[in-house]
């Protein structure tokens, strides 16, 4: 596939709306080392709600990236874990967004390029 080509800005645009939002990224990096209770992402993530984070589960288990595992057993116990098919892709995404994250620098110095792109005298 060819990167100038239609489909593969359409999987990169895809992917991209697969996770965004203020918390996925969050819960797919929580997730990464291993597999984590709805409990431990609250205590991870405290500022985002029960009900926020039940939705992004949702959505990311919706999507085929996130596996809803019931343990069972007298008390409660489900954990959020990647799908097995999904493992690997999901880890490379990671490592290349944070890679690119690393690169590129904290928002506010991009900012700061931008600006002084802007503002550079001819």
């Amino acid at each position: 596939m060819s990167h100038t080509s239609e489909d593969y800005c359409r999987s990169c645009t895809d992917t991209v709306h697969l996770v965004q939002g203020k918390w996925k990224i969050h819960i797919l990096c929580a997730i990464r080392s291993g597999p984590v209770r709805l409990g431990q992402l609250r205590r991870e993530l405290r500022h985002a709600s029960k009900k926020v984070l039940t939705e992004n589960l949702r959505e990311l288990e919706d999507a085929g990236l996130v596996v809803r595992r019931d343990l069972g057993g007298s008390v409660r116990h489900v954990e959020y874990d990647f799908t097995e098919v999904m493992r690997p892709q999901i880890q490379a995404m990671l490592d290349h967004l944070a890679d690119f994250g690393e690169t590129v620098g904290a928002p506010e110095m991009i900012g700061q390029r931008v600006l002084h792109k802007v503002r550079a005298p001819r």
